[in-house]
C-alpha cells in the first residue's frame, strides 16, 4: 500500500520534472527562433540599406566608378565595426568576407574589386536571386546577396549552443533544488497525518489516552483538534460506561444480597417464612424492580425512544394532583408541603404522565432531605413563551462542585447515605432526560446549609 507521502511525492516530482522541462524547452525553442528571425530580419534590412546607398551613388556618379568605396564601408560599419585609424573595415582577427556581389545591367559582375569573380557573367538563376537597381524604372544593376546570407554564421551558432549549454544544466539544477524542497515540504506535511495515524490506531487497539500535538493553524490543525475532542469524548463516555456498569452492579447486588440472605435463613431455619420476613424479601424486590424499571426508562429517554404524547395541559392542576399523592409522606415525615401557583397560569404542551413523574421525582428528592418540621415549595409562573416550576427544599443544601454533576446517572449528594435512604441516583437523572425531551431545560441552584431549588421549564400550548 502506497502511502499519502509516497503519492505526493512522485506528483510534485512529475509536476516539477513537466514545468521544469517545459520552462526550459518551450524558452529554448522561442530563443533560437527569435535570434534567428532577428538575424535574417537585420539582413534583410542590410540588402534593402544597400541597394538605396547604391541607387544614391549610382544617380550622383552616373556611373559605378569607385562603388568600391561604397561597398566596403557599407561592409565594415553593417557588420565589421571600424578599422585601424577609425576608418570602416573590418575588427581585427577577423577575415574579409564579401557578403554581395554588384553587378551591372547586363549582369556583369563589378565589385567587390578584390573578388575573383570581376568580370563574371551572373547566371539565369542568381540574376532571379538578386536584388534589381532601378533609377527611373532603369535597370541599372544587381545586387545579389551571398547564399551565406540566408544561414546562421558559425559565429552564431557558437551563440545559440552557449545559450542551449546555460539553459539546460540550469533547469537541470531547478528541477533538484524544486525536488529537494518538495520532499521536505511533502514529509512536513504529511506528518501530521503520521501522528493522526499512529493516534487512532492506538485508540482502535484500547488506548483511550492517545493524543496527537499539532500546531498548526490550517485545515490539518482543526483536525488534530477535532480528533483530540473525539479521543477526549471517548474517553470519558467510556469512563462513564465504566462507572455505570458499576453503580449498576453495586445497586442490583445490595438487594439480591439481602434477598439471597433472607431465603437462605428461611432454608435453614434460621428464619421462620413469617408475614414480617416475607414483606422484607418483598420491599427488597419492589426496589429493584424499580431499579430495573428506572434504568430501562432512562436508556429508552437517552436513546430518543421514549414516546411522548403531547397535549394542552393545566400544569397547575396536575402540580396539585401529584403533591397530593405525596402529601401523605410528607406528614408521616412531619414536613409541609406548599403550593405556590397563579390563576391565570397558562396550558403547556406535554405529557401529563411524564410531567407527573418528573414532579414526582423531584419531591421525592426534596423529602429524603428536608428534615422533620421543614417545607418544600412548589411554584410555577410565565416566563416569556416557556412555564418555569420550581421545587425548593430545606435541606442541606448542595456543594457548588456538585451543581453540574446532580443530574448525573447514579450520582448521590450524600455518599454516606444508602440505597434505601438515598435512592439510586436515577431519579434526577430521569427528570433531565424527560424534560429536555419536551424540549425544556432543567437546573439547580444551591447554597450551602440553605436548601436546594431545583427548576425546569416547559413550552406554553400554542
Amino acid at each position: 500500500m502506497r502511502s499519502v507521502w509516497f503519492k505526493l511525492t512522485a506528483a510534485l516530482v512529475i509536476v516539477t520534472l513537466i514545468g521544469v522541462g517545459l520552462s526550459v524547452l518551450i524558452p529554448g525553442l522561442v530563443t533560437v527562433r527569435n535570434f534567428e528571425s532577428f538575424v535574417l530580419s537585420s539582413r534583410a534590412e542590410e540588402r534593402t540599406g544597400l541597394a538605396e546607398a547604391l541607387v544614391t551613388y549610382y544617380s550622383g556618379q552616373g556611373s559605378w566608378e569607385g562603388v568600391d568605396s561604397v561597398m566596403f564601408w557599407f561592409r565594415g560599419s553593417a557588420g565589421h565595426g571600424m578599422g585601424p585609424g577609425g576608418k570602416p573595415g573590418m575588427m581585427p582577427g577577423m577575415t574579409r568576407q564579401w557578403r554581395f556581389k554588384l553587378a551591372d545591367e547586363n549582369g556583369v559582375v563589378i565589385a567587390p574589386s578584390r573578388s575573383v569573380e570581376i568580370g563574371q557573367q551572373l547566371s539565369p538563376d542568381e540574376v532571379a536571386a538578386s536584388i534589381p537597381l532601378e533609377v527611373e524604372s532603369h535597370t541599372i544593376g544587381f545586387l545579389l546577396p551571398s547564399p551565406s546570407m540566408d544561414s546562421l554564421s558559425d559565429l552564431e551558432l557558437a551563440f545559440l549552443g552557449q545559450v542551449s549549454r546555460t539553459i539546460v544544466p540550469v533547469g537541470i539544477l531547478a528541477c533538484v533544488i524544486a525536488i529537494v524542497l518538495g520532499l521536505f515540504l511533502t514529509w512536513h506535511l504529511t506528518g501530521p497525518v503520521r501522528k493522526l495515524t499512529s493516534a487512532a490506531e492506538g485508540i482502535a487497539g484500547g488506548d483511550l489516552s492517545q493524543r496527537v500535538d499539532i500546531k498548526s493553524k490550517d485545515e490539518l490543525g482543526q483536525l488534530g483538534q477535532a480528533f483530540n475532542h473525539m479521543a477526549e469524548s471517548l474517553s470519558q463516555a467510556e469512563n462513564l460506561r465504566r462507572n455505570m456498569v458499576a453503580d449498576i452492579a453495586h445497586e442490583l447486588r445490595t438487594p439480591l444480597t439481602v434477598m439471597r440472605g433472607h431465603l437462605e435463613a428461611i432454608l435453614d431455619g434460621v428464619f421462620q417464612p413469617t408475614e414480617e420476613n416475607i414483606a422484607s424479601i418483598h420491599k427488597e424486590t419492589v426496589l429493584l424492580s424499580r431499579l430495573v424499571n428506572d434504568l430501562q426508562q432512562l436508556a429508552m429517554a437517552e436513546a430518543g425512544q421514549l414516546r411522548i404524547e403531547r397535549e394542552p395541559t393545566d400544569l397547575a392542576s396536575l402540580v396539585e394532583r401529584t403533591v397530593s399523592s405525596v402529601s401523605p409522606r410528607g406528614e408521616k415525615e412531619d414536613v409541609r408541603l406548599v403550593t405556590d401557583l397563579p390563576a391565570d397560569l397558562p396550558l403547556v404542551n406535554v405529557d401529563s404522565q411524564r410531567i407527573a413523574q418528573v414532579l414526582f421525582n423531584l419531591l421525592d428528592n426534596a423529602l429524603r432531605y428536608t428534615p422533620a418540621g421543614g417545607t418544600i415549595t412548589i411554584k410555577a409562573r410565565r416566563m416569556d413563551e416557556v412555564v418555569q416550576v420550581d421545587v425548593m427544599d430545606q435541606g442541606p443544601g448542595l456543594d457548588p462542585d456538585e451543581l453540574p454533576l446532580i443530574f448525573e446517572r447514579f450520582h448521590r449528594s450524600d455518599k454516606a447515605r444508602s440505597r434505601s435512604t438515598g435512592g439510586a441516583g436515577l431519579g434526577l437523572a430521569i427528570v433531565k432526560q424527560l424534560v429536555e425531551a419536551h424540549g425544556g431545560e432543567v437546573w439547580a441552584e444551591s447554597e450551602a446549609s440553605e436548601g436546594a431549588t431545583f427548576s425546569f421549564t416547559l413550552p406554553l400550548s400554542h
